[in-house]
Formats: C-alpha cells, structure tokens, sequence
C-alpha cells in the first residue's frame, strides 16, 4: 500500500475517490433492484434518525483518528526542524574550539547532515525503516571525544556543545520514530467497516428518483475516500509525494557553505 503514496497525489487521489464511488453506486444499483423503493420510503423516518445516530458516532471516530495523525505528521516536521536546529548551533559554536580539532568536528557535522538528507530521507520517503543509532553521528560524536578545551571559553563553548549533541541524538531517536508510526490495524478496521456500514445506511433512503439516489451516495462515498485517504497519507510522514522535505537540513548546509 505505501507504494500508492509514491505517485503523484491529484492521480492517487483520483483513482482512489473514483474507486471508492463506483463501488458505492455499483452497490446501491444491486441493493435498488433486490428491495423496492416503496418498502424504503415506508422506513424513511427510521432510516434517517439511526443515520444521524451512526453518523454522529462515526464522525467522532474520524475527528480523533485525523488529529492523531496530524499531530503526528507535526511532531514529524519538528523533530527534523529541531534536529537541523542542532547540527546548526554545533556548526556556529565549533568555531570556538581548538583549531587542531575544529576542522574534523565541521566535516563529519557536514558529513551527518548530507547523510541525512541524500541517504536517510531518501530511503524514508520510500517507506524503508531507519536505524536510530546512525555510523555518521557515532563520527560527530568520536570527533567531539577528541576535543582536549584548555581555556575558560572553550571549555564553556565545549560544555555547550555536548549539551546541543545530546540534543542532536534526541531528535533524531523523535525522527525516527515519527516515521515508524502508524495507525493501529484495529483502527483501520474500525474506519473502513464504519465506512462500510454508513454507506449501507444511504442505501436506506426510499426515493423513487434513482439518478437523485445515486448522486448522494457518490457524494458520501467520494468524501468518505477522501477522509481515508488523508488519514493514510498522513500516517506515513515521511513516504511519498505528501511528507516532510528535509528543507531545514539543505537551507542549513547551504547557509554553512555560504558563510
């Protein structure tokens, strides 16, 4: 399934809202011609109040599953603007060290973030698992190790640094993570078996316009799929076309070469 999010979203999303109205109309044409509409206008009063009634329900199900995988799609987007933050200040403040261990730490601090950007994201935008403990980062860190600070500023600069690294492996472990997040499989089967069943609701509806009929179960259906396919792209904050670009990683890099 992740394969889907590596196309373009206008085509996926078009495939997929089309998918799912023409089951839905397909299934309402077989239901129309199984059941009269005259045994369907006779429970239209029924019908409607334990629609709103199961709408409502479903709805609520919708809103809390959206918000959790927006939040998470944030907390996404943070963790790698917070990491980029870190590797920037380690860059800044390395200036302040020792000259004999400044330019290995700059390099293999350089070397991390290209890592992160060509190897890493790459790999992450096509659904692949990173490991949290990087070979690139374990250099920044030896490079750091190496560091023998003498005077008061650079023992002050060099205390501050260790402190930023930390920072740096934290927000990694939060990138790597945010990117392994998925919704529950329980939770699936819940979305789309309550799609599923609310569909079979707007089937309910005794009218004898079928065309009318058929009209507003494609609009449900098209804004049911839309709603699963937001929910499916946003689980996945670092696959495909809709992800997190390590723009801040890049800006940084250039801004490091520039200055």
């Amino acid at each position: 399934m992740l394969a889907l999010l590596q196309f373009p979203p206008l085509i996926v999303g078009f495939l997929w809202v089309a998918a799912f109205v023409v089951i839905s109309v397909g299934g309402l044409f077989v239901f129309r011609r199984a059941v009269s509409h005259t045994k369907l206008e006779n429970a239209n009063f029924v019908s409607g109040a334990v629609f709103q009634v199961a709408g409502v329900l479903y709805a609520v199900l919708v809103a809390f599953v959206v918000v959790v995988v927006w939040e998470q799609f944030g907390d996404a987007e943070d963790a790698s603007s917070k990491e980029a933050s870190a590797v920037a200040d380690l860059l800044r403040d390395s200036t302040a060290l020792p000259p004999q261990y400044r330019a290995e730490v700059q390099q293999s601090l350089v070397a991390y973030s290209h890592d992160v950007v060509d190897n890493e994201f790459t790999r992450m935008r096509r659904g692949e698992s990173i490991e949290e403990q990087s070979d690139a980062l374990t250099r920044v860190w030896d490079s750091y190790l190496k560091v023998q600070p003498e005077s008061r500023s650079e023992i002050a600069f060099f205390d501050y640094a260790i402190s930023r690294l930390n920072d740096l492996s934290t927000n990694r472990k939060m990138r790597v993570s945010t990117g392994d997040a998925s919704v529950p499989g329980e939770l699936w089967v819940l979305l789309l078996g309550g799609g599923g069943v609310l569909m079979m609701f707007t089937y309910l509806f005794g009218t004898r316009d079928v065309v009318v009929h058929a009209i507003a179960v494609g609009l449900t259906a098209s804004l049911l799929a839309f709603v699963m396919y937001l929910i499916f792209a946003l689980e996945h904050p670092y696959v495909g076309a809709l992800s997190v670009k390590p723009t801040p990683y890049v800006n940084m890099l250039k801004d490091w070469a520039g200055g």
